[in-house]
């Protein structure tokens, strides 16, 4: 039985509908993530999208204007998540090579689940210059939590490296392609 928010102090009502349109976003962008993951970008359709969460198209409009800004926001909170998860990760107590396996593993376990997402953020040619220029900021961020940490091993002694860029390269490669291997 709902009970009538006429009683209620407006600040009350207010905060309770602000809570209950974030908890609806955080669904809609979490179904659209999957869907992403699944489809890719270009076979994601909001018709979809709309099915899996029981609810109208005219909804998703509700709460996005558009395909573009409901992919943006699985973006970047796929993004900000993922660099956030990394940085805890990185900032750690252990030595650089514990953290570093940390940073992989974590790595590892978001491209092999979710697929098409890494690609979102691999290979953005296609996507809309908005989201290009997103993808390469939270790319810089991602690959500078990983820099860090192998130039801490450097400077400590526990990595012998002789080019930190082809290092970061070569590990970024291994980590990022794993998914598209038969």
């Amino acid at each position: 039985m709902s009970v009538p928010t006429s009683g209620l102090p407006a600040a009350a009502r207010s905060s309770r509908v602000v809570r209950r349109r974030n908890r609806k976003v955080v669904e809609i962008v979490a179904t659209a993530t999957d869907v992403l993951s699944e489809r890719g970008y270009h076979d994601t359709s909001l018709d979809e999208i709309a099915e899996r969460l029981d609810i109208g198209k005219a909804t998703l409009y509700h709460y996005f204007p558009n395909k573009e800004a409901l992919v943006m926001a699985c973006m970047e909170a796929v993004g900000t998540q993922t660099n956030e998860k990394l940085r805890v990760i990185a900032a750690e107590a252990g030595t650089a090579r514990e953290r570093l396996a940390a940073l992989i593993r974590s790595q590892l376990d978001i491209v092999v689940a979710r697929p098409q997402m890494a690609t979102l953020f691999r290979q953005p040619r296609d996507l809309p210059e908005a989201f290009r220029e997103r993808a390469r900021e939270l790319r810089r961020e991602h690959y500078s939590i990983f820099r860090d940490v192998v130039r801490d091993g450097i400077e400590s002694g526990e990595f012998a490296v002789d080019d930190e860029d082809v290092a970061l390269h070569n590990l970024y490669g291994a980590m990022n392609y794993v998914s598209t291997v038969p």
